[in-house]
């Protein structure tokens, strides 16, 4: 049998610029797409950058996002690594502040896994670098 791979080739960790984290809309998903500049990896594809997507939940809004959504987790982890996040109005104001700024990012699990259906893992900052 041929052997898959995951897009990110396998990749756990690594550190990155910040290229943007833009707010979508696609079909009925809201979502922030994140772009990241990885040090020391070739990422082939029109972009030259790695991707991730952070949902936003069917009641999450600019300025409330419910507790322990999605959303919610990739926040708190960007509230580690800057604490000014914190202080953010808006989800907008909060990514705003990560875009610029290198980071070490993890791969980890944010949502809860549903009857046989595991939860996806996601490339959230786990520390700022510069």
């Amino acid at each position: 049998m041929v052997k898959r791979s995951e897009t990110s080739g396998g990749l756990e960790e690594f550190e990155a610029v910040v290229k943007s984290a833009e707010f979508e809309t696609n079909d009925d998903k809201r979502q922030y797409h994140i772009k990241f500049d990885p040090d020391g990896i070739e990422v082939k594809g029109p972009t030259g950058l790695l991707h991730e997507w952070v949902p936003m939940s069917a009641t999450c809004t600019e300025d409330t996002v419910p507790p322990q959504s999605v959303m919610d987790r990739y926040l708190q982890q960007m509230e580690i690594c800057i604490s000014d996040v914190k202080k953010s109005e808006t989800v907008a104001d909060a990514f705003a502040l990560i875009v610029g700024k290198k980071f070490k990012f993890k791969k980890m699990q944010l949502g809860r896994d549903y009857d046989k259906y595991k939860a996806k893992d996601y490339f959230v900052p786990v520390a700022l670098v510069e």
